[in-house]
């Protein structure tokens, strides 16, 4: 699977990212009707939501009023989970792993550890005893 990002769209996030620091940004990624797994993704849009995690320089935690017209939308679904990092590597963390987000088919984590050198990562996560992942790649254009 390859995910096509926009330039616009990838120094979009990335700039959201640098203003919520100290925080954990976060957000949806949307794109196109996915048919199934497996497939390219080309990325429409980004959805900044709110950080309102009672510990937001190391978690994040969207306000589920604020999500419920993102899950429901099926003209541009959520292809993406979107989080920063802005202290640690863009690996998922245990408690990423442990999310309920497995049936959205991307998880994108933006490295803030070298402000001037963001590096993005975007994962594909299986649901299982541990839940695993790896990298997909990504293009940007």
């Amino acid at each position: 699977m390859i995910v096509h990002i926009p330039d616009k769209l990838y120094h979009g996030i990335i700039n959201y990212s640098l203003k919520q620091q100290p925080e954990e940004a976060c957000g949806f990624i949307l794109g196109s009707p996915i048919p199934s797994r497996g497939v390219n993704i080309d990325v429409i849009s980004f959805v900044a939501m709110r950080n309102i995690s009672s510990h937001p320089l190391t978690h994040f935690e969207m306000h589920p009023a604020e999500m419920i017209p993102y899950l429901t939308d099926k003209q541009q679904p959520i292809v993406g989970i979107f989080h920063s990092h802005p202290t640690a590597p863009p690996l998922p963390s245990q408690r990423d792993l442990q999310t309920l987000w497995h049936d959205i088919p991307t998880h994108w984590i933006l490295s803030l550890q070298k402000p001037h050198f963001p590096e993005l990562q975007i994962y594909e996560t299986k649901k299982a005893t541990p839940t695993t992942y790896h990298k997909l790649s990504f293009v940007i254009g």
